[in-house]
């Protein structure tokens, strides 16, 4: 590997490639034999096929939008935010086609030697910047003209070249989407592990411990009034400030705002103790976690629940209850007139919950800690893999850095 100064020649996409649009079929939730890849199925570089539709049995469609490894496809219609994204093809499914809100670019082999190349380039941070300015339309509904995109120039390595970075930044993405299916495996195996601790938390001798969460936990809330500087101005000294957001995956976020506070007993009532755990009331409602020995002495805003768990009743054990499926279908509801999900006080001050003994909820509390840890672990080197990808594209993409390349290849 080498660096150097890109020397590539810049050309036009409507020199390269052919635009195809996608067919307009009718499309329902009912599986066929054909899956329809949608705007939304459209992600940076990679397929979303979370959520997928099909073309019905009884619907006429064109061989030619049927998709081939190595396609790139173009979002042309989407929110403003969205709209312009580019994904390539893998035969993520043995069959499958796609709409007319997608563009296909068929590349000319004249200048394509590895179309996986193009769909690299078109998710680099200036093309990704070069198409939003193509976009037009409102926040709701924006898109990108095919006579506007095709105008738009890219960076055409040699054909030896264009493989090799592929071959190299799709080794990245295997890397990444591995990381991300064991993930979603240990989150699997630790959702059965919480289903199977805090069912045994229930049954036998279990059952006749339980006892209404208003009995166990005194609840807490920031006083409608508190001494801190008026918002968009928080200042980085004074006392940290846990807000709704910085909760997530059973951790308190280390990035947080510093208030001043006036000592009034009221205030003082809500300033972090040991054993205490917070709990999310907006921005990832029901998010819970026991309060590390770095925030004693901080404070919460009026986004976050204080439970402060009584002698018997440990804060691990409780968090993870709190973060189980089973607890939060006890305290999470719709809002009233809302599709947004809200913690329910009410029902949170209500909740029963089995207490075992001390040393049983250490053994479930450290249980699954472990768990929490191991997938921490793995988000940990997810986060480096995607980081080292960026800086790969930066510097693959631009020709910055060179792959040796064998060029008597056609």
């Amino acid at each position: 590997m080498t660096s150097e100064n890109s020397a590539w020649p810049r050309l036009a996409i409507g020199r390269i490639a052919e635009p195809r649009l996608g067919g307009n079929y009718r499309n329902t939730e009912s599986v066929s034999g054909r899956p329809l890849i949608k705007m939304g199925n459209i992600a940076r570089v990679n397929i979303d096929l979370s959520r997928l539709e099909y073309i019905p049995d009884t619907e006429t469609v064109s061989p030619s939008h049927r998709l081939r490894y190595g396609d790139v496809l173009f979002n042309t219609r989407n929110t403003l935010d969205l709209v312009g994204k580019v994904s390539i093809w893998r035969d993520e499914l043995p069959v499958a086609y796609y709409n007319s809100n997608i563009l296909r670019l068929e590349f000319k082999p004249d200048y394509c030697g590895d179309s996986r190349y193009f769909g690299y380039a078109l998710n680099a941070a200036e093309s990704i910047e070069a198409i939003r300015n193509l976009a037009t339309g409102t926040t709701s509904v924006a898109a990108v003209y095919t006579r506007d995109l095709l105008k738009l120039r890219v960076p055409v390595p040699s054909k030896s070249e264009q493989r090799a970075i592929a071959d190299t930044l799709e080794d990245v993405d295997r890397l990444i989407s591995s990381l991300k299916r064991l993930i979603a495996k240990k989150q699997a195996i630790k959702q059965g592990l919480v289903q199977r601790l805090f069912r045994s938390a229930r049954v036998g001798e279990m059952s006749d411990n339980a006892m209404r969460s208003g009995n166990l936990v005194e609840f807490l809330r920031q006083p409608a009034t508190y001494g801190i500087v008026k918002a968009g101005e928080f200042q980085r000294t004074g006392v940290p400030m846990v807000r709704g957001g910085d909760i997530r995956n059973g951790k308190i976020s280390s990035d947080l705002p510093c208030v001043t506070r006036k000592k009034s007993d009221e205030y003082m009532r809500t300033v972090l103790q040991h054993g205490d755990v917070v709990v999310a009331l907006v921005g990832y409602p029901g998010e819970s976690a026991v309060v590390p020995d770095r925030l004693v002495g901080a404070n919460i805003s009026r986004a976050v629940g204080l439970l402060r768990p009584a002698q018997n009743l440990l804060p691990e054990f409780l968090a993870h209850y709190l973060n189980s499926s089973s607890g939060r279908q006890e305290f999470l509801k719709p809002s009233a007139g809302s599709a947004q999900i809200v913690v329910n006080l009410v029902d949170l001050n209500r909740m029963e919950v089995s207490i075992p003994s001390t040393d049983a909820q250490a053994a479930i509390a450290a249980t699954l800690t472990d768990a929490d840890t191991e997938i921490s672990t793995l988000r940990v080197r997810l986060d480096k893999a995607m980081g080292v990808k960026i800086g790969m594209m930066q510097q693959l993409l631009t020709g910055r850095t060179r792959l040796p390349a064998n060029e008597g290849v056609a």
